[in-house]
């Protein structure tokens, strides 16, 4: 009985540390107070296309916006930087107040070149199109196809997580049993999410981060949070099993 209640301690523990990292990493960009906007999955630094456009012969005057935080995908303007949660992306300022977000959406699609056309001046909007390269990052197709599953595969292991918790905390062999098939789904979730949003960053990063583009993307701290939630409801599995399988013969 000691045995058991220390696995299924162990179990609670990691599944309750993937639930809380799972809400960090869900909640990225959402709003704009001052944990939310320093969440993101990924960002891309948009402050070098203005002399990358000039060094190329194509320079366009009033291509950065006036004040970040106006409106994003009206034609005011770029933004410094632009970051990406879950269910919408913020433009402004990196860390700071000033920046604006788009709409939320289930299902929302990581795509940086439509949110970059949608902001630049009319007249600037060909010239960025001939700049950018013909990769990942201006694939908006590709990314969007992927990503969107990406985002569902990463709620779903999240939802499973919060009931494996929920399912551990019933001392029955049966519930415990319940939480590391809970616990394996959620990681299989997880864990292909993530393993898909990491895949088309690293892919858009190697086709646009240089110096000729002025374009830089960086990993965020969600897509970490996200595999280290995968990490936590995966080991969370075995002590669930064990837990099922040493308990008394009348347990059920």
């Amino acid at each position: 009985m000691v045995f058991r209640g220390f696995c299924v301690g162990i179990g609670e523990f990691l599944t309750f540390a993937a639930v809380v990292l799972c809400v960090f990493a869900n909640i990225g960009q959402l709003t704009n107070n001052i944990v939310t906007r320093n969440i993101r999955y990924v960002s891309v630094d948009t402050s070098g296309l203005g002399d990358a456009l000039s060094r190329s012969g194509r320079s366009v005057s009033n291509l950065y916006a006036s004040s970040a935080s106006s409106p994003v995908g009206q034609g005011n303007g770029l933004k410094q930087d632009y970051q990406w949660g879950l269910y919408s992306y913020c433009a402004g300022q990196e860390s700071g107040s000033q920046r604006a977000c788009s709409e939320r959406s289930f299902g929302f699609e990581f795509v940086p070149v439509e949110a970059i056309l949608a902001d630049a001046p009319q007249d600037a909007r060909q010239p960025i199109r001939e700049l950018l390269p013909e990769g990942t990052f201006s694939n908006s197709k590709y990314l969007g196809d992927y990503s969107k599953p990406a985002m569902y595969l990463i709620f779903i292991g999240s939802c499973l997580a919060a009931l494996a918790w929920i399912s551990g905390l019933v001392s029955h062999r049966f519930a415990f049993l319940g939480a590391a098939f809970l616990s394996l789904l959620s990681a299989l979730t997880l864990g292909v999410g993530a393993a898909l949003l990491t895949a088309i960053y690293v892919k858009a990063k190697d086709s646009i981060n240089n110096a000729q583009y002025g374009i830089v993307l960086n990993y965020g701290n969600a897509l970490w949070l996200t595999w280290a939630a995968f990490v936590a409801v995966a080991l969370s599995i075995v002590p669930y099993i064990i837990s099922c399988c040493t308990g008394r013969s009348d347990d059920y």
